[in-house]
């Protein structure tokens, strides 16, 4: 991560300010924020975002962020293309240390190979500079807590609601290669 700011959202910590027992950071995106938001996403419009952060230092000039995104947005429903709003509470952590440093110790085992354990922490980011942009990890985590095909309640495909949907039996469902049945021969036409 370096020091511009990508992110329609607008948010850095100095990391040199950090006080040793951290700080809280309390963030509300403006108007032009949001809809650069809802534009950089390609969805109808983001009505707020807000985050309450605590910021902690991390080892000699890094820092700890963790806190909670809270968002609303709206999407076109994938059904029928009506607005659908949706609410994102999303908790999340990161760890950011400055550039260059060595962040993670890989585990090698005897045979040479690296061993990666996917239940661990992620590793820090780096970051460059003074200023660390935490306003791209909060559009992270709103990107990410996005439903992908967002659906008014009650809205189904092909014209029924999810309640109205047949029930998929054996006797009802129709193999794709049924079709292909007349075209091969049966077995009294004296084929071998």
């Amino acid at each position: 991560m370096d020091g511009d700011q990508t992110s329609p959202l607008r948010l850095s910590l100095q990391v040199a300010s950090l006080s040793r027992d951290g700080g809280q950071i309390a963030y509300a995106a403006s108007e032009i924020e949001c809809a650069k938001a809802a534009e950089a996403l390609g969805i109808d419009s983001v009505a707020s975002i807000r985050a309450d952060l605590v910021a902690r230092p991390f080892r000699k000039d890094g820092a700890r962020v963790s806190g909670r995104l809270r968002a609303v947005v709206v999407q076109k429903s994938v059904v029928s293309l009506e607005p659908v709003e949706q609410t994102i509470d999303e908790e999340f952590e990161a760890t950011y240390v400055r550039g260059g440093r060595r962040t993670v110790d890989p585990s090698i085992d005897a045979a040479g190979e690296i061993f990666v354990d996917p239940e661990a922490d992620d590793p820090p980011e780096t970051f460059s500079g003074d200023r660390i942009d935490l306003g791209e990890r909060l559009f992270e985590t709103l990107t990410l807590a996005l439903d992908p095909y967002p659906r008014r309640p009650g809205e189904g495909y092909g014209g029924q609601t999810a309640e109205e949907a047949p029930d998929e039996d054996e006797d009802t469902v129709v193999s794709p290669f049924a079709a292909l049945a007349k075209f091969t021969p049966s077995r009294g036409d004296g084929e071998d």
